[in-house]
């Protein structure tokens, strides 16, 4: 998996809408070090310090590549 791009926030619209542009698409990713809490399903957080990278698989990149720059 390759690194698609690297967020400050969690909570970066960007990023929410990345998200669920990708999955429309069938474009799988991951994401690290973003932590979900178990108490409140919808509440996601990161250290203060650690950048949240999104990453996808190199053959879906360009297709990814392309979703990325229709939000930005």
């Amino acid at each position: 998996m390759v690194t698609l791009e690297v967020f400050n926030s969690s909570l970066d619209i960007r990023l929410l809408i990345l998200k669920d542009m990708l999955e429309e698409s069938g474009i799988g990713y991951i994401t690290t070090n973003e932590v979900k809490s178990r108490g409140r399903p919808l509440q996601i957080s990161a250290p203060d310090n650690m950048a949240i990278e999104l990453r996808v698989y190199e053959e879906n990149l360009e297709k990814a590549r392309e979703i990325l720059a229709s939000i930005k």
